[in-house]
């Protein structure tokens, strides 16, 4: 558990980023705790809704899917055992939910949102397509500018995702990005979100609690 100084300077941090992402035109809302965050959420989608969401670790962190699936709401997502085809078709059916659930990797101090995946399926769900995009994150996604952000996803979010995925990746070895040629690398494709685009809807959720990679 986090002391009050380091919880109340996190807090300190968490609202500057707020302001930030609400100058660049980004709704945003910051709670001090988990439970607090998952009640706003789970009341933000109501019922009979659909919900996309990748393989976010944050997402699932907040244990929230199942309360959504009791009111009523169905999750779309993929699972491992999957085929291509099946992927793809589910990746497609997400991006054009009622919801979208995800989570960046990193949010820089002048609120730039930064995403990177393997497939961009979604990095393109959170450019366009769902009606409401619900973007996560704790007070661990926070860096100073772009370049620590692609430091971050780079040697933190992805080395330990790959480590999560039991991929044999070079970085698993290193504890480091290799900028492999790997065909089961996952980071290929990277999304930055400076400005909200105007057509699609945004919330973004700033947890004071370290969450995800």
């Amino acid at each position: 558990m986090k002391d009050n100084n380091v919880k109340n300077f996190y807090s300190k941090q968490l609202s500057v980023v707020a302001e930030k992402l609400k100058n660049n035109r980004f709704e945003t809302i910051v709670f001090e705790d988990i439970e607090s965050a998952k009640e706003y959420i789970v009341s933000l989608v109501g019922s009979g809704k659909t919900i996309g969401i990748g393989g976010s670790q944050t997402v699932r962190s907040l244990n929230i899917l199942e309360k959504l699936q009791q009111q009523n709401n169905k999750i779309i997502t993929h699972t491992h055992d999957m085929s291509k085809e099946q992927r793809i078709q589910t990746w497609l059916s997400a991006q054009q939910a009622d919801f979208y659930f995800a989570s960046p990797q990193a949010i820089t101090l002048k609120g730039e949102l930064v995403f990177i995946d393997a497939y961009g399926n979604r990095g393109a769900a959170v450019i366009f397509g769902p009606k409401k995009i619900v973007l996560i994150a704790g007070y661990n996604k926070i860096v100073k500018d772009l370049d620590t952000a692609f430091w971050r996803i780079r040697n933190v979010a992805a080395v330990t995702n790959n480590i999560r995925l039991g991929r044999a990746n070079p970085c698993v070895v290193s504890g480091k990005c290799e900028d492999c040629n790997s065909k089961t690398r996952i980071c290929n494709v990277v999304t930055i979100l400076y400005k909200k685009p105007d057509y699609s809807d945004y919330i973004v959720v700033l947890i004071n609690e370290e969450l995800g990679y």
